[in-house]
């Protein structure tokens, strides 16, 4: 049987599962398999697709049955464009928390152990954010939930994962780490998949397992048994991590926006050998020194690194049409995806905090209607002699949620053998 046939039956099967059992599993599951169902293209397959998109029905039952159900409707509000998101939903969700939040102690701590809820709660409160303002309320349910994150462990330790991205949904603080599950289990492995496809905006910059661990991955979600008739919550993540393993193979030969910023971050992995010579190793020859100072050299360098991916259809340094008097010059273009790459340079504390204005002027030079362009990644080179990588993923938050064109935000610090700004000098000539 040719492989594609064995990943096409797999595939039938899990989705024969869900489609099955989808009816039957606790409110919160459900939840989280419509949240990451329509990233592997099966969101409509579903006989509940349409139930599960009544979220004001799901607002209504969160506040009279318990908390899988306002799970849910976390999930379903993290669904929906923000912009459709009405005053009085917000409302409602937080009503939920409330009462969830004057239950009995029992009843709070078989939350807290409850990895999903927690994660539908998160999720929803993170989707409600951009509307609430300075809402005492919205501070308290976040606070609250926070405090049930940190309260209990997980009922089942296979799903610590996701209890960390619940609490980096919450206050962006990094706990899910920068490295996707290095596990064995392909469940845990898979999970991680599914967290990473299903939350971009959070989990874009966590990097893959290497490519073996993927391949053994691939092998064992084919493989290895299913999963039970019931168990839909492992059917959805062995589908998604199908998935995204399949756009994996399919992105290395036709590389999407997503796989130019997955290239650019690897660029810190290049530094590693990066040469800077204390003396030179050839006789009346300077010592070897590649040193990055300005802008144009990090371009010149990116050049190197994206021109063997997309040669003729790399773009670099153009002026674009203006508007008014002012004229937007990119750093690297790519047509072909309508993508902008925008090379920004470090140098202090104030040039990170200046990013965000920075962006957002680039973004009023860069796109108009039916031009060129429709995305950009922004690589930031950190060259200041105190970085500041703690606030990266405050920096990278803020930019993706300031505009949905950003499609990831790539921090990379200078490699550590070039001297601070401070000490540096030229090379002396050799005689």
């Amino acid at each position: 049987m040719a492989q594609g046939d064995v990943l096409a039956d797999r595939q039938a099967l899990l989705r024969r599962i869900l489609s099955k059992n989808i009816h039957e599993a606790p409110a919160h599951v459900q939840g989280f398999v419509f949240r990451v169902l329509p990233h592997c293209g099966d969101h409509d397959d579903h006989p509940a697709t349409h139930a599960a998109d009544r979220l004001d029905d799901q607002l209504d039952a969160a506040r009279f049955h318990g908390y899988p159900a306002l799970a849910r409707a976390g999930f379903a509000l993290a669904r929906r464009d923000p912009a459709t998101l009405a005053p009085e939903m917000t409302g409602s969700f937080l009503r939920g928390i409330d009462q969830q939040r004057s239950r009995p102690a029992a009843r709070q701590a078989d939350f807290a152990h409850d990895t999903l809820a927690l994660l539908g709660v998160a999720d929803g409160l993170r989707a409600v954010s951009a509307g609430t303002g300075n809402d005492a309320r919205f501070a308290a349910a976040k606070r609250w939930t926070a405090e049930m994150l940190e309260r209990h462990g997980p009922s089942d330790p296979r799903l610590a994962r996701a209890r960390l991205l619940a609490g980096d949904l919450l206050d962006d603080e990094g706990r899910f780490g920068t490295r996707l599950a290095q596990s064995d289990d392909p469940y845990v492995a898979a999970l991680d998949l599914c967290l990473w496809q299903a939350w971009p905006h959070v989990l874009r910059h966590v990097s893959h397992p290497d490519v073996e661990r993927r391949r053994r991955l691939f092998a064992s979600l084919l493989a290895d048994r299913p999963p039970g008739e019931a168990d839909v919550l492992r059917a959805a993540v062995a589908l998604v991590g199908l998935a995204v393993l399949t756009d994996g193979l399919a992105a290395a030969a036709v590389p999407d926006s997503n796989r130019v910023a997955e290239i650019l971050r690897a660029t810190q992995g290049s530094f590693r050998r990066w040469r800077w010579e204390a003396n030179p190793t050839r006789k009346g020859v300077a010592p070897a020194r590649w040193l990055i100072d300005k802008e144009a050299d990090v371009q010149a360098f990116l050049l190197a690194v994206l021109s063997p991916y997309f040669r003729n259809d790399l773009e670099d340094e153009q002026y674009l049409r203006g508007l008014g008097l002012r004229q937007g010059r990119f750093d690297f273009a790519i047509p072909s995806l309508r993508l902008i790459v925008e090379v920004k340079v470090v140098r202090n504390r104030g040039d990170l905090n200046a990013l965000e204005a920075q962006i957002a002027d680039d973004l009023s030079l860069y796109f108009e209607p039916e031009g060129r362009f429709s995305h950009m990644v922004v690589y930031v080179y950190d060259d200041s002699d105190t970085p500041r990588p703690e606030s990266y993923a405050t920096v990278r938050g803020a930019l993706m949620r300031r505009d949905s064109r950003i499609v990831d935000v790539v921090v990379i610090q200078r490699p550590s053998m070039i001297p601070n700004r401070t000490d540096r000098s030229p090379p002396v000539p050799q005689n």
